[in-house]
């Protein structure tokens, strides 16, 4: 048995050419074969099966609504131009280097040559073009508000693509890590394919079965220009919502990695005393939020949104239900992340007298009452929801929670006038996790002052020094916190549990900065 833990680090942005080979790259972005299994050589005729808790739903990269979900399912089937590493950093992907013209508004992506999508078309400028246009395209793409600072995508020529935006873009290479930025086929955007249910991409797995709901199948797709993206033959991604089943099927040895969720603790202390069973715990850096329309009705005055944050039991709610995993919060950049912001920290203690009082200052409502969406079936947000019900209903605030699937979850969210108990999004950089969290309105649907935005807006200028980006961060840190833009809870450790024939765990990217697992450097020894 081995617990591991992951070590915050500072963050790296990309903001001048960077030009790696293609070894460079493929080695960078996987890491060592030995990764945290106990010996032995990695088997490439493996099958790899994981398990995560929730199942793949749309499986079209641009109709997107939970990122986090849709990642790991998508990830292994198509490629990006960059793509975000362990650190955390941004490496080349597809797009060989980049180069920022000198006033930050557009960059040139140099596209590898060597790259091709799983029918054998090049994966040129033309395709580039073709696929960002639609990612960024609102009656396309349902994540076009991701890519919403991208104004055009120009081919160069054929192995050269221009963006530009409508701001500095110092987060620009961080934003087409993502897979709202996936590179799709242009074969299959012309020929009308449903990307829902079809996948068209050039990335190291070709989905051979997809069951919607349930589970996706892939093999390794031959020829691809990085090998160690696919060590094994066989991937297989299951969807187990069910704490308790997730569990068991790794116990059964029906998975070789699950994702284990803060609260599962005292069940998987008994499997790790056995040697053959492994846990890896990732830095904090995604919070349970309850997520907020500062436009409602009764919550645009922000006493109001501090009050309902006065009357949340963290401590409670982390002792009772997340065994101590989950670290109460009061602002959106975790601590040890570059820009948490030190003043804020501990704003939010537990005092319904004061919320009680804030609300009376406000002239809040009597009959005040929340609309709060949780996504049906996912533990421990279904008992959060009822422990925030009772801890509001408190200081006289009512909670109505709505189950809802997981594809419509943050979708219904966007329309206005709901509430949202979910794991906020973070990504390689915090100025990217505040813009996409709090300045995209299908997960914030009233605008933000413009402070904040200001804020945030000036941390995205190539241009800014180092030392100011920093403070920018951290004043839109104070700033969400003080006009409580959320109803803070806690900060989660992302916790993967694995049998010891599992490599490449503890250094894989995402995980460590946003709690997705990127499965496609993981491999299995004989």
């Amino acid at each position: 048995m081995k617990i591991s833990s992951g070590v915050s680090s500072g963050i790296k942005m990309l903001v001048m050419a960077v030009t790696v080979a293609a070894v460079a790259s493929a080695c960078g972005g996987g890491g060592s074969t030995a990764g945290a299994a106990s010996g032995g050589e990695v088997d490439r005729n493996a099958t790899l099966k994981m398990a995560w808790t929730l199942a793949p739903n749309n499986l079209d990269p641009h109709q997107s609504s939970n990122y986090q979900v849709d990642f790991s399912y998508l990830a292994p089937v198509y490629d990006r131009l960059t793509q975000a590493v362990s650190g955390p950093a941004i490496e080349p992907m597809l797009a060989e280097s980049w180069q920022f013209s000198p006033d930050g508004l557009s960059a040139d992506f140099v596209l590898r040559t060597d790259a091709k999508f799983h029918d054998g078309t090049p994966v040129d400028a033309a395709a580039v073009v073709k696929s960002l246009d639609r990612a960024r395209d609102p009656q396309r793409a349902r994540s076009a508000g991701s890519l919403a600072v991208i104004t055009s995508v120009q081919a160069v020529n054929d192995n050269t693509v221009r963006i530009t935006t409508s701001r500095p873009a110092a987060d620009l290479p961080a934003i087409l890590s993502t897979t709202t930025a996936a590179i799709v086929n242009p074969v299959a955007i012309d020929g009308g394919v449903d990307l829902s249910v079809e996948t068209a991409g050039s990335g190291p797995y070709v989905a051979e079965q997809i069951r919607r709901g349930d589970r996706i199948i892939y093999k390794r797709f031959d020829g691809y220009w990085d090998p160690e993206a696919q060590k094994a033959a066989n991937l297989e991604i299951i969807g187990i919502s069910d704490d308790n089943a997730r569990l068991n099927a790794f116990r059964s040895g029906q998975i070789d990695v699950m994702l284990a969720k803060a609260g599962q603790t005292d069940e998987l202390q008994t499997l790790l005393r056995q040697p053959q069973y492994q846990m890896h715990t990732f830095p904090v850096s995604q919070y349970y939020a309850v997520q907020l329309d500062i436009g409602q009705q009764g919550l645009t005055d922000p006493r109001v949104r501090q009050a309902l944050n006065y009357a949340i039991d963290r401590d409670s709610i982390n002792s009772a239900l997340l065994k101590d995993q989950c670290q109460p919060i009061s602002q959106p950049i975790a601590d040890g992340v570059n820009g948490h912001n030190s003043d804020v920290d501990g704003k939010y203690t537990y005092d319904p007298n004061k919320a009680r009082q804030l609300l009376k200052e406000a002239n809040a409502p009597a009959d005040l009452k929340l609309r709060l969406i949780t996504v049906s079936g996912l533990s421990p947000q279904q008992e959060m929801a009822t422990a925030i019900q009772a801890q509001l209903a408190d200081v006289g605030v009512g909670l109505d929670i709505m189950p809802l699937p997981a594809a419509d979850a943050q979708t219904t969210m966007g329309e206005g006038s709901y509430s949202l108990l979910n794991p906020r999004l973070t990504y390689p950089t915090p100025a990217q996790s505040l813009q996409t969290n709090y300045l995209v309105p299908l997960r914030f649907p009233t605008a933000p002052s413009q402070e904040f935005t200001d804020a945030v807006n000036r941390s995205l200028d190539p241009n800014t020094p180092d030392a100011d980006r920093t403070q920018l961060y951290s004043e839109a840190s104070g700033i969400a916190s003080e006009n409580a833009y959320d109803m803070f809870i806690c900060g989660i450790p992302t916790q993967a549990a694995y049998t010891d024939k599992v490599v490449g765990i503890d250094t894989i990217g995402q995980a460590d900065f946003s709690g997705i697992l990127d499965t496609r450097y993981l491999g299995k020894t004989s």
